[in-house]
């Protein structure tokens, strides 16, 4: 088992206890909050995901014995475990969730000793208040009786009840998996172990939850009108919250400066470094993680269609490493003409290789001046026992270009075989693709991915050069081809799908571009022009992975059909695709780099 399931049963029974009028999160929390996932209004988002296409799908008379299934053993395992401890029931509690939900972690004095963050838990009841009173006063009575010792302490005017629980090491986590195989083990037991204060309380209509008064005192102190500072002064928060946050139905905030200032003090700056002179403090700051200030989450769902996005708050001036290497370049990135219709999986991503690659090479440095010399010479050696003349940097970084697409088309059938196997390709954008295949075919075979049965051959005047790649559990074949092709080089280990993108280059059929509802789509993600743009047809990428999960193959791999998660989500009950296929469409994705940092946008229109 995990961390003290009575605390996570305590948490749960209190968590579905309660809601209150309480402050939007901007005036609620503190300035030293470390992380918030919120739902503003409980209600509006529950209709919300009730008439979105998983809240449709869930509720679909076809689904009813995978879900009555998950139902009766989620009651019996999670919700029973909790009602015999607390001698609740939880239905009870479900219709008091009315206005707003809030987790959060507050820093406090933590700076990544023993001590850790402190968690707060608001929920907001509305017009339930009453109700929310008497059902508290029937968990502290449940405790009491269950032998929890409870204590009493007032803050800001308001009575809080403590429930002290006992809480598990991870230690203690792996001694009950060695128990579970030793029966002689089983029979003792470590005496004592840590406590853990629980604050639970009602503060007008909101439920509150967490971990110490000194946690609550902020909090009850910008219920009650008080003067504390708050996330509304925190300029990072303001910035994401106007940004971002408008509108949505749930959002979620990571303050990363203060983790950062955490995480580099921990990993010290001796100077010495490790065997390879690798400082661990420079390290961070080299990759880039100094630069990143926050990560802002959002998600929506109307009638029209559900959306999310992922913000990573980089300035400009303070990017470097990973996050200077992967910045997205505001080109077009819109599906290429000779790209199928048909296909069910597209991606394209204006990434410009060799500044990628400066800038790996400058990471690396930065990191380990005496690595970054070893893999120099590694790279100057490479291919050379083929051909002499061989240059790695000038054969094939030399020729990357500013545009990686990919793309896949349905699986032929339902087996892991043809799961594994999904008929897919990669084109590489260069100036000189065919340069570029020979210097992927030298370097591949400098690294063991050459051999007598890969031999080159010729299509419609192509020269398709092949290598072995590392074998795939499962897959057919683990041969790769590459062409040269419309000034890309096309990759594939399906020779067929490889045929036939040279084939649509050189004379285009009907194109996924011409697709209207995804140019509809993708207006809701910023357009095709943000430098990254991806599509799914869930319908069809799902119809094979569906049917495989139904037939109980990967059951039987993971062993699981009969206990744990395995009969929790028992795919067996699942229907046939076709009976529910109706609740799944297309989605689209896009990624873009600006002044603030990288963004991600995801959109789904709610299917015809």
């Amino acid at each position: 088992m995990n961390r003290s399931l009575r605390l996570c049963s305590v948490l749960a029974a209190l968590s579905l206890a309660v809601n209150a009028a309480v402050p939007p999160v901007a005036k609620l929390l503190p300035k030293d909050t470390l992380a918030v996932f919120t739902v503003p209004d409980w209600t509006q988002a529950s209709a919300d995901m009730s008439a979105s296409p998983q809240g449709r799908l869930w509720a679909d008379p076809a689904m009813k014995p995978f879900r009555d299934q998950f139902e009766k053993k989620f009651s019996e395992e999670v919700v029973g475990s909790l009602e015999k401890q607390l001698g609740i029931k939880v239905a009870d509690y479900v219709g008091l969730m009315r206005g707003q939900v809030t987790l959060a972690i507050i820093q406090n004095d933590w700076k990544g000793e023993s001590d850790t963050p402190g968690f707060v838990l608001v929920l907001d009841a509305k017009d339930q208040s009453d109700q929310l009173k008497s059902r508290l006063e029937e968990v502290r009575k449940k405790l009491a009786d269950s032998k929890t010792p409870l204590k009493s302490e007032k803050i800001r005017d308001t009575q809080f009840s403590i429930a002290s629980i006992d809480v598990k090491d991870d230690d203690d986590d792996d001694d009950d998996d060695d128990k579970a195989k030793d029966k002689d083990k089983a029979k003792t037991k470590k005496p004592g172990g840590k406590k853990q204060n629980i604050y639970f309380g009602q503060a007008d209509s909101a439920l509150l939850v967490a971990d110490s008064a000194k946690t609550l005192e902020k909090v009850m102190a910008s219920i009650g009108g008080g003067t504390v500072p708050t996330l509304s002064e925190e300029p990072l928060f303001q910035s994401s919250e106007a940004t971002w946050f408008k509108g949505s139905r749930a959002f979620g905030w990571i303050h990363f400066v203060p983790l950062y200032r955490v995480i580099a003090d921990k990993a010290g700056s001796s100077g010495a470094g490790d065997a390879i002179g690798v400082d661990a403090k420079a390290a961070l700051k080299a990759i880039g993680l100094e630069g990143l200030k926050t990560i802002s989450m959002a998600w929506n769902i109307n009638p029209e269609g559900s959306g999310a996005s992922i913000s990573l708050s980089i300035p400009e001036a303070q990017r470097v490493g990973l996050f200077k290497m992967l910045a997205i370049a505001s080109k077009e990135a819109g599906p290429l003409p000779f790209v199928p219709a048909d296909v069910v999986k597209f991606q394209r991503w204006r990434l410009d290789g060799q500044k990628m690659w400066s800038t790996l090479e400058e990471t690396v440095a930065a990191v380990s001046p005496q690595f970054s010399g070893f893999i120099q010479l590694m790279i100057s050696q490479a291919g050379k026992d083929k051909d002499p003349s061989f240059d790695l940097k000038k054969n094939l970084v030399g020729n990357l270009g500013d545009d990686i697409v990919s793309y896949a088309k349905a699986p032929k059938g339902k087996s892991l075989e043809d799961l594994m196997s999904q008929p897919s390709v990669m084109l590489l954008g260069s100036a000189n693709p065919d340069a570029l295949t020979a210097g992927v075919k030298v370097a591949g075979g400098a690294l063991g991915a050459g051999g007598d049965d890969v031999k080159d051959r010729e299509f419609n005047g192509k020269k398709v050069r092949g290598i072995r790649m590392p074998s795939t559990p499962g897959a057919k074949n683990n041969r790769m081809e590459m062409a040269s092709s419309a000034g890309y080089a096309v990759f594939s280990s399906t020779p067929a799908l490889l045929e036939e993108v040279i084939r649509s280059a050189e004379s285009p059929t009907r194109s996924l571009k011409d697709d209207p509802a995804i140019a509809a789509a993708a207006q809701k993600v910023g357009g095709l022009n943000t430098g990254m743009f991806g599509y799914e047809n869930a319908r069809e990428s799902m119809r094979g992975q569906w049917e495989f999960l139904r037939s109980g193959e990967l059951a039987k791999l993971m062993n699981n059909e009969t206990q744990g998660w395995g009969e929790l989500f028992s795919a067996k009950y699942l229907p046939e695709f076709e009976k529910v296929s109706k609740h799944f469409g297309i989605a689209v994705f896009s990624g873009s780099t600006d002044a603030q940092g990288t963004h991600f946008r995801f959109y789904g229109p709610t299917p015809k």
